[in-house]
């Protein structure tokens, strides 16, 4: 149905109508109606039929400004539907454009796809004129192309990949070379087009499922897009729902493959916003990004955007089988890049952990100290200065030392390692090349070997001491005097040597207790478990984002980057006169 004149069927306010006068050779005139042409018309003519049909909207009709479709299961209730339509109409006093209006018929065109019982199709008229179009010889006709294929993106999977040599022969600086690949792109497009996928209306309330996949333009690394389509299920079948496709800027071309598959659904999250909204989405796909949106060690933008997807109830699930025949020729078109993609991640996954470890001992008459300088897989830098409050030698220091960022790589869950010392002594012990002779050198290079075997693959070196600049600053820092105030740099106290047995404090685990504070957020980040209510549940998800567990252990993410642990109101507990032999320094990230 149309409104006839839509416009004109509003009164304009008595005091507004001078400012809508014009001048005529008769005189001087204004509107009584709201006429065409005013900035706000079309917002104040939404507004008034959201209004007037606030009851039926999205239930049995739907409307854009003067568009209205009426829309039943059945022919009888079709009746009433429109019975109710025209109550409202009559009471409004709203008139009906005659000449524009259909009733019960079975489809109908409508914002220019053709609506009918089976879902959503592009307008049979848009086909018709794109199959007819001859191929462009203009600048101007490759753009009208372009223009014309815009409108038709969400039925059209991997738009950006099947218009993509369009794109390429309109760059600016270049002249319209129509190619041969030109020629078949479009070819090929007026055959999909003329069996486009049937689009399907989600119903409130159920579960959606979104496919990602990140494609590789003809195999070139300078041209890649992220594509997706969000699909549901009717009677078992996978039925299409949206598509979309997006050609990647020139710096987001070079993020790593896991960030391209976060920004595809980061942006599906932005261009369908009202279906994550309102639907729970269950994302398909073959990367882990739940488990890398919460590790420890993300970037920055990863880091942001965990936080956006937080407000929305996203589940994360293998690629199912496929049963629907979009959705396999969808997926059937990635199946390839997908694989080149994990094979990226694959060998991402054996580089990622490459942690580097610098460490420099010294002693001198003022007393001892150790420099610890630890470089991430992500180039982020942890440094600590130790100071000793007993008397070692040089060896002793420099043993301290490595055994201190053995221990804190250890716990910060490195599993290759990298070590620099320029101590040729104590590299070429570890390296066996040197015997241990002292009792207390043989202590210290077993404790060494004990740790190193808790690493996959671990290589130590000896560098000259120009290029351990920053732990031989630290370690001269803190062997310099007792008393150091240092806001920047974290100062470790270490009372006995590492040889020295002491006895260990072995405190039980403790589960959290349903009213503790970390219990929720430890059943969703380890078991995917939300609460019933859902205002907690979301809270739940936007808090989980600053959270991740690591070794058991729940820590949460600081604003520098720097891992602090949670402790449940059970762990509070613990006897105040058992004190551990180290003290405890925090990781500074610089």
């Amino acid at each position: 149905m149309d409104a006839y004149s839509g416009y004109n069927q509003i009164r304009m306010n008595k005091a507004d109508e001078e400012k809508t006068s014009f001048t005529t050779d008769q005189g001087l005139y204004c509107y009584k109606v709201m006429p065409f042409g005013l900035k706000n018309t079309g917002a104040t003519y939404q507004r008034l039929v959201n209004r007037i049909f606030a009851r039926q909207i999205g239930k049995n009709m739907e409307v854009y400004v003067d568009d209205m479709l009426t829309k039943s299961t059945t022919a009888e209730k079709h009746m009433e539907d429109l019975k109710e339509t025209f109550d409202v109409l009559r009471k409004y006093q709203m008139k009906l454009n005659l000449s524009k209006c259909v009733f019960g018929v079975p489809s109908r065109r409508f914002l220019g796809f053709q609506v009918h019982q089976r879902g959503i199709e592009v307008n049979p008229e848009k086909i018709k004129a794109l199959e007819g179009m001859a191929s462009p010889k203009t600048l101007k006709d490759v753009q009208k192309l372009t223009g014309c294929l815009a409108s038709l993106n969400r039925c059209i999977a991997k738009s950006t990949d099947k218009c993509a040599p369009f794109f390429k022969a309109i760059k600016k600086g270049k002249r319209l070379e129509w190619s041969t690949e030109c020629e078949e792109a479009f070819q090929k497009l007026k055959e999909y087009l003329g069996r486009a996928p049937i689009l399907s209306k989600p119903v409130v309330g159920e579960t959606l499922y979104l496919y990602l996949s990140v494609i590789d333009l003809y195999l070139s690394v300078t041209e890649v897009a992220t594509s997706l389509v969000l699909i549901r299920l009717e009677e078992g079948i996978q039925k299409p729902v949206y598509y979309t496709s997006k050609a990647l800027l020139p710096a987001e071309t070079r993020y790593s493959p896991v960030e391209k598959i976060a920004l595809a659904l980061i942006t599906s999250t932005r261009k369908l916003r009202p279906y994550f909204q309102a639907h729970t989405i269950e994302v398909y796909t073959d990367c882990p990004l739940k488990l890398i949106l919460q590790k420890p060690e993300v970037s920055g933008r990863l880091t942001k955007w965990a936080v956006e997807l937080s407000e929305y109830d996203i589940r994360y699930t293998p690629k199912a089988v496929i049963k629907g025949q979009a959705i396999s020729d969808f997926i059937a078109e990635f199946t390839e890049p997908d694989a080149k993609v994990r094979k990226v991640m694959e060998d991402e996954q054996t580089t990622k952990f490459q942690w580097k470890l610098h460490v420099d001992g010294s002693s001198n008459t003022h007393g001892s100290g150790a420099g610890i300088v630890i470089t991430t897989p992500e180039g982020d830098t942890m440094e600590c200065a130790m100071r000793f409050d007993f008397k070692a030698t040089n060896n002793q220091a420099e043993y301290e030392a490595l055994l201190a960022g053995l221990r804190v790589c250890i716990a910060l869950g490195a599993d290759e390692l990298e070590i620099y010392s320029d101590l040729q002594v104590v590299v070429n012990q570890v390296l066996d090349e040197y015997q241990a002779r002292e009792e207390h050198m043989i202590a210290y290079l077993d404790i060494t070997k004990r740790l190193l075997r808790k690493f996959k693959v671990y290589r130590i070196s000896q560098i000259p001491r120009e290029e351990n600049e920053k732990a031989d600053a630290l370690s001269k820092l803190a062997s310099a005097t007792t008393s150091i105030r240092s806001k920047a740099i974290p100062v470790a106290h270490l009372t006995k040597p590492s040889t020295v047995e002491s006895k260990e404090i072995t405190i039980a685990e403790i589960r959290p207790s349903p009213g503790d504070w970390t219990y929720k957020l430890r059943k969703y980040l380890e078991e995917n478990i939300l609460p019933e209510d859902a205002i907690e549940a979301k809270r739940i998800r936007y808090r989980s984002t600053r959270y991740t567990i690591l070794r058991g252990e729940l820590y949460r993410r600081g604003f520098s980057k720097v891992l602090q642990r949670c402790i449940s109101g059970e762990k509070n507990r613990r006897d105040p006169e058992k004190r551990p032999q180290w003290s405890v320094w925090e990781p500074h990230w610089g």
